[in-house]
């Protein structure tokens, strides 16, 4: 039987944190843990989040790790990414909807991060994400090129 805490919600489960942690990786260039499980956007032009399932309801999985991992009070907040990487699972703070959207625009502003494009590629629903050279130059290794599938 799962434990609930003093407002009645349910506290960290060790099989939810495994599998949550089976879907992040360490960035050892930004420092941030990206979550590389599923993922989702919004309406719109928007950028993608993780998406992880707890106790039958889906979480953005920022504000799963911000509760459960990092023990941020969230009800009625919005959690920032203080990096701007709406996929990172670790620079996280628990701050209101203005704040939120403040910093979103001096992060634009300063270059941390780009606006939201208006036109882009179609959207095929598979983010791309830049490979590193380093994690190219393993992966090449470990599975040289064949004309062979390789499963």
């Amino acid at each position: 039987m799962a434990s609930r805490d003093r407002k009645g919600r349910f506290t960290r489960s060790r099989a939810a944190l495994d599998r949550f942690l089976d879907k992040c990786r360490f960035n050892a260039v930004t420092g941030c843990v990206e979550w590389v499980g599923g993922k989702t956007r919004g309406r719109g032009k928007t950028s993608w989040y993780g998406s992880f399932w707890y106790e039958g309801k889906p979480w953005k999985a920022h504000r799963w790790a911000a509760r459960f991992i990092h023990g941020l009070e969230i009800d009625g907040l919005e959690v920032d990414h203080e990096c701007g990487n709406t996929l990172c699972v670790h620079h996280l703070q628990a701050v209101t909807g203005q704040v939120n959207r403040e910093w979103y625009w001096i992060r634009v502003e300063v270059g941390l991060i780009e606006e939201e494009p208006d036109d882009g590629p179609e959207d095929d629903g598979i983010p791309f994400f830049t490979c590193p050279d380093w994690f190219a130059a393993t992966y090449s290794r470990a599975f040289p090129p064949s004309d062979e599938p390789p499963f």
